[in-house]
């Protein structure tokens, strides 16, 4: 699962008054595999602050091409083991909750976001070729929301620590 959080990390104050920190609006990218359990996950600020849709956009792309780019080092890591069939599928699903992100994974091209070609291409090119594909997820299902949205509703961060944590069983 991917997903950014690309407003202000206190995203609760209303005032225009009030200071952001500087950094404290940057994307924060993150993304989380499961492999029968927890294996792996990241959560990285991004470099810039976004400061419309389509740079959000650009973070989701970001967040997405760093989970292809792991699943990646993951399938040779299996392969040269020799286990990859007992524990990758030969499609894997990458969940994210922005529809936009998921729309883009569709398309051939993103013309007006050129500047990132390369990590678009990578992430496109092996959801063609169907090493992944990426699917829309419900935000408050998206367990990589632990790892970039700030929690200030306790309850939801229990619910994904909880799916999080709960056991799974490969078929």
């Amino acid at each position: 699962m991917s997903d950014v959080n690309w407003c202000p990390q206190d995203a609760t104050q209303t005032k225009t008054n009030v200071e952001l920190p500087l950094f404290a609006s940057r994307s924060m990218s993150a993304f989380f595999t499961d492999l029968l359990g927890p294996l792996h996950w990241i959560s990285k600020r991004q470099g810039v602050t976004a400061g419309s849709s389509t740079e959000a956009l650009e973070a989701e792309i970001y967040a997405t091409d760093e989970c292809v780019k792991f699943l990646l080092e993951l399938f040779q890591i299996l392969e040269f083991l020799e286990v990859k069939h007992i524990f990758m599928p030969d499609l894997t699903v990458i969940y994210n909750d922005n529809r936009a992100c998921v729309d883009w994974s569709k398309s051939c091209t993103t013309k007006g976001l050129h500047y990132i070609q390369m990590k678009e291409n990578r992430a496109q090119e092996n959801l063609y070729s169907n090493f992944v594909s990426l699917k829309h997820v419900e935000g408050k299902l998206n367990l990589a929301d632990i790892f970039s949205e700030e929690m200030k509703d306790i309850s939801h961060f229990v619910a994904l620590r909880d799916l999080i944590m709960c056991p799974r069983y490969h078929t």
